[in-house]
């Protein structure tokens, strides 16, 4: 039986035939990113009771931590200044999702926002907008085409021993940019797996026998040789389900 993976949904407003509705929303690249990498996918919708995540959790093998909006700053202790867009009730479920996987150690994959939830929920701290002092990350801004913002890339350079370096076969990558909050004070079970030559943080892992990996970019909507992340994903549940 392929494993199967839940992926945390994006709670969005948008125009629909009916007027602006609410709508729980999940990119197509995630699901696809994941089924071919030979596994199942569900989606846990955002927003849900945090009392709910050790059952949302039994149901699934692993847990994918989507991109989407911005993490509310008084969660790690920080005054709202640059941080939009964020709602508590989000946060809320998926840092009960990952302290729930983190007891039953579940695999996590965690994306973008994902990588920036994950921190927070093990003790770390986020620029609320990392790109107000200038990065080598180019600001997205409403005039800008969607194919450009999609083609923007930066180079990332992984750590000597990192797992995500291994997986790539490299010492660097090119990967695309499509954040504008990073991490800042780095949780201390999270270790830097490959950064920015401006020095941020672009991939951490866990230390520990729970296995969750984290990158800021987007690997579902790059070319396949992204598509090592979401294998190597899919062996360590197969791992934990026969350790």
């Amino acid at each position: 039986m392929k494993p199967l993976v839940g992926i945390t949904a994006w709670k969005r407003s948008l125009a629909t035939s009916l007027g602006t509705e609410s709508l729980q929303t999940l990119s197509s690249y995630y699901s696809d990113a994941v089924i071919a990498a030979g596994m199942d996918p569900i989606m846990f919708p955002a927003g849900q009771s945090p009392d709910t995540a050790e059952r949302f959790l039994s149901l699934v093998d692993g847990l994918v931590l989507s991109g989407g909006d911005d993490i509310d700053p008084t969660s790690y202790g920080s005054e709202r200044t640059a941080a939009k867009n964020f709602e508590e009730e989000v946060d809320l479920f998926e840092l009960a999702l990952i302290q729930a996987a983190r007891r039953h150690e579940i695999p996590v994959l965690a994306i973008c926002r994902g990588l920036q939830i994950l921190n927070v929920a093990l003790g770390g701290t986020l620029h609320q907008d990392m790109l107000a002092s200038g990065t080598v990350h180019e600001p997205i801004t409403p005039d800008d085409e969607p194919d450009e913002i999609n083609a923007r890339r930066h180079v990332v350079t992984f750590e000597s021993d990192s797992v995500v370096g291994h997986l790539y076969g490299a010492t660097e990558a090119k990967v695309n940019t499509l954040h504008h909050q990073s991490i800042d004070s780095l949780a201390a079970e999270l270790v830097v797996e490959a950064y920015t030559d401006d020095g941020h943080i672009e991939a951490a892992r866990c230390e520990g026998n729970w296995w969750a990996l984290g990158v800021q970019w987007h690997p579902e909507r790059m070319d396949s040789s992204h598509q090592h992340l979401f294998v190597a994903f899919r062996n360590a549940i197969e791992d934990s389900q026969t350790g």
